[in-house]
């Protein structure tokens, strides 16, 4: 299956660069200098956005927050504005991933392919595959059309990444998921001091609320990673 990746960004170099790179796994590309060429290629339907932040007509994270109140496209930010700070905000806003400029291609293409495949992946284990609804508190997480919504059936905005998060929590209730393991899930390699899973979780977190008794569906463990700490009935 062909896979599109549309590129947001404006200098043409890096442009050249990583659609050859993306084009050695057959993956094709279309671009967009500007925020607003953006708005205009998504009626091509890509399948993944690697997005700049520093463009012309616009700043990259603004473009997200307006995207991802309409879409769930993945989203690789691939920037020179790769401090802490910016990496932190660019997930909690919604991007599934982020790499700094300059970076290591062979990454790049990986981490791009994984996002892929978590977009394709159906759960397949034991515990989904007997129904496609997962209810846990006040949510229901539709595994079929892979939608969070509330009880009264009011959808929310899930990426790739907090999906497959969170996916695999409800799989394993009140059981403690290492660091390396949601890594894995992520089809990310592991690195002690990536905090690309922290944020997601925290993300997540922000997204559930709190339980009705007040706690917190997701806890943390230290130094052995989060549990998932609410019943989980699959329907």
């Amino acid at each position: 299956m062909k896979h599109t990746a549309l590129i947001v960004e404006d200098d043409p170099a890096t442009r050249h660069v990583l659609a050859t790179t993306l084009g050695t796994a057959g993956i094709e590309t279309i671009f967009a200098e500007t925020g607003a060429a953006m708005w205009q290629r998504l009626k091509d339907e890509p399948d993944l956005i690697v997005l700049d932040l520093s463009l012309p007509d616009a700043d990259g994270l603004e473009l997200l927050r307006q995207l991802r109140q309409q879409s769930e496209i993945p989203v690789l930010i691939h920037s020179n504005r790769s401090d802490e700070i910016e990496r932190i905000i660019g997930i909690e806003i919604g991007a599934d991933d982020f790499l700094p400029k300059p970076c290591n291609l062979r990454e790049l293409l990986a981490r791009v392919r994984g996002l892929l495949r978590r977009c394709q992946t159906k759960p397949t284990s034991a515990r989904t595959e007997g129904g496609n609804r997962l209810h846990f508190g006040n949510w229901v997480l539709n595994t079929a059309s892979r939608e969070l919504a509330t009880l009264d059936g009011t959808p929310t905005a899930l990426g790739v990444s907090a999906y497959a998060l969170l996916t695999a929590f409800l799989e394993k209730p009140f059981e403690p998921l290492s660091r390396e393991h949601l890594s894995r899930v992520l089809k990310r390699e592991y690195t002690p001091y990536d905090r690309i899973i922290d944020v997601h979780v925290s993300q997540i977190r922000r997204i559930l609320g709190a339980q009705p008794d007040g706690s917190a569906y997701i806890k943390t463990l230290r130094s052995q990673g989060y549990v998932f700490i609410a019943p989980v009935e699959c329907h």
